[in-house]
């Protein structure tokens, strides 16, 4: 549901040098599985295997999708949490999508201003990470 959308802040925020990685932490994802998902989607964010979910189980991540805007000069999380409110809950999707939280707080990291809203809550399939 997201690939599109992805792709085009990709464009957007890339170009303003935002570095962008798709983290695939399931822990039946495969490099094959992920080639797949590329193609069939047309999906344009680098990818990658999250071996064992140890990135996300760093950033406190527990669902997909699921995003970190991540400061790595200052190693400090500005905002983590939902793409936008497509999904009120699992499986409920709205008519109209009325929330842009990752756009906002891209558009804010490029505009050297504060993340208006530094965390909210993912909607999503729970990862189904070890503790180890």
């Amino acid at each position: 549901a997201y690939t599109n959308r992805l792709n085009a802040i990709y464009h957007t925020y890339h170009a303003e040098g935002i570095r962008f990685e798709a983290l695939f932490s399931n822990p039946v994802s495969t490099d094959t599985a992920i080639t797949g998902f590329i193609q069939k989607y047309h999906f344009e964010v680098p990818c990658r295997l999250d071996t064992g979910g140890s990135q996300a189980r760093a950033f406190g991540v527990t669902v997909t999708p699921e995003v970190v805007l991540y400061d790595e000069r200052r190693q400090q999380i500005l905002y983590q949490g939902r793409i936008d409110n497509l999904y009120e809950r699992v499986g409920q999707r709205r008519q109209v999508v009325t929330s842009f939280e990752l756009e906002a707080a891209l558009f804010a990291v490029t505009h050297h201003k504060p993340v208006p809203i530094p965390r909210t809550q993912a909607v999503g399939c729970l990862l189904p990470l070890s503790k180890s």
